[in-house]
C-alpha cells in the first residue's frame, strides 16, 4: 500500500515513541553493541526532530511523544544518566524547543521544566550544557523565568542538596581536566546565571536581583569568579563582564537608597552603621533591635547551639 507522507511520517514517529517506551526504566546494558544501539537510536529520533517535517514534529507530539522523552529521563538508571544516551534523550527535548509547535509543548507542560532540571544530576558535561542551554532559554520566555526557579528549587529536593542553587555553583568551579569541555560548560552556566538574574523578576525588581545574587554569593561563588578569570577565554569574560556590570550597577542603586556612595557589604558594621541611620527614626527601629537581639544568640563554633 502506498503511504502519503503524512500516513509515513504518523507510521514514523510512532515507532520512534515505541522504540523510547521499550527502552524506558531498561538498565544500562553491559554489552557495548547495545549501548550503540541505543544511542543510535535516540540519536536518530534528535536528528528527526531537527530536520523533519513539521508534520513528523506535530504528529510526534500529538501522539505524547514529549511524555514519552520525559518519563525516560525519570525512569533512567545511574549509568544511563552518565551515558551518551542521556544527552541525546536531552538533545531531542532542545529540537522540540526549536519548533514553534513543539516549544509550546514543552513550555505548557506542567512538569517538564521541573525534569530536564533533574538532568544536571549527572557528571556528563555535554548533558549539562545542553540542559543549562535550554534552562536559560526558557528564562526569556514570558512565565519561563518562575518555572525555571521552581526548577531549580525542585533539583535541589531532587539531588538532596543543602541549598538551591548549589548545582551551579559546583559547575561552574567543576575541573574536567579538558580545556574545551570545561570553559564551554563554565561560560553555559554564566550564561544561565545571567539569564537568571536580569530576566523575569529581575528585569526591574532591584531587590530580587540582590536577594537572588547574595544566593550565590553565600554558596562561595566571589572565589570561583576569581577562578573563572584565570580561564582568559574571551566568550566566557563576556559572560562574566556582563555580570559584573549588573552587580556595580546594583550596588550603586542600593546605595542612593540609603543616600551614601557606596555600602561595603563585606563589613558588618559598615552595613550596620547605614542602617542604623536609616532606621533610627522610623517604626522599623525596634524591629532592628530585635534582629540584632536574635544575631547576638548565632553560635560563635560550629556544633555549639545555645
Amino acid at each position: 500500500k502506498h503511504l502519503s507522507g503524512d500516513d509515513s511520517d504518523v507510521d514514523h514517529s510512532n515507532q520512534y515513541i515505541s522504540d523510547v517506551k521499550r527502552l524506558t526504566g531498561v538498565p544500562y546494558p553491559h554489552d557495548t553493541q547495545e549501548q550503540q544501539s541505543r544511542t543510535k537510536l535516540a540519536d536518530g529520533l534528535k536528528t528527526a526532530l531537527r530536520t523533519q517535517t513539521q508534520s513528523f514534529v506535530s504528529q510526534f507530539v500529538q501522539s505524547n511523544g514529549l511524555d514519552c522523552l520525559l518519563e525516560f529521563l525519570q525512569q533512567m538508571d545511574h549509568n544511563t544518566r552518565q551515558s551518551a544516551i542521556h544527552t541525546a534523550i536531552i538533545g531531542c527535548i532542545k529540537a522540540l524547543l526549536n519548533n514553534t509547535y513543539g516549544r509550546g509543548r514543552v513550555l505548557s507542560h506542567v512538569s517538564a521544566t521541573n525534569i530536564i532540571a533533574q538532568s544536571l544530576y549527572t557528571d556528563n558535561v555535554k548533558t549539562k550544557v545542553a540542559v543549562y542551554e535550554i534552562l536559560g532559554a526558557v528564562c526569556l520566555v514570558p512565565g519561563g523565568h518562575k518555572n525555571v526557579l521552581k526548577a531549580m528549587t525542585h533539583l535541589q529536593h531532587f539531588a538532596s542538596e543543602r541549598t538551591r542553587l548549589q548545582t551551579v555553583v559546583l559547575d561552574l568551579d567543576r575541573s574536567t581536566g579538558i580545556y574545551r569541555d570545561e570553559v564551554n560548560l563554565k561560560t553555559t552556566v554564566m550564561s544561565f546565571l545571567n539569564a537568571l538574574l536580569c530576566c523575569g523578576s529581575g528585569e526591574d525588581n532591584l531587590e530580587f536581583r540582590v536577594h537572588l545574587r547574595y544566593e550565590f554569593l553565600m554558596l562561595g561563588f566571589q572565589p570561583v569568579f576569581v577562578k573563572l578569570r584565570e580561564q582568559s577565554n574571551p566568550a566566557l569574560d563576556r559572560h562574566l563582564d556582563f555580570f559584573e556590570l549588573m552587580r556595580r550597577d546594583d550596588e550603586r542603586q542600593l546605595s542612593s537608597r540609603f543616600g551614601v556612595p557606596h555600602i561595603d557589604t563585606s563589613s558588618a558594621s559598615a552595613m550596620l552603621d547605614v542602617l542604623r541611620r536609616k532606621l533610627a527614626h522610623s517604626a522599623s527601629y525596634p524591629h532592628l533591635l530585635s534582629l540584632m537581639h536574635h544575631c547576638l544568640l548565632i553560635p560563635g563554633r560550629v556544633g555549639i547551639f545555645l
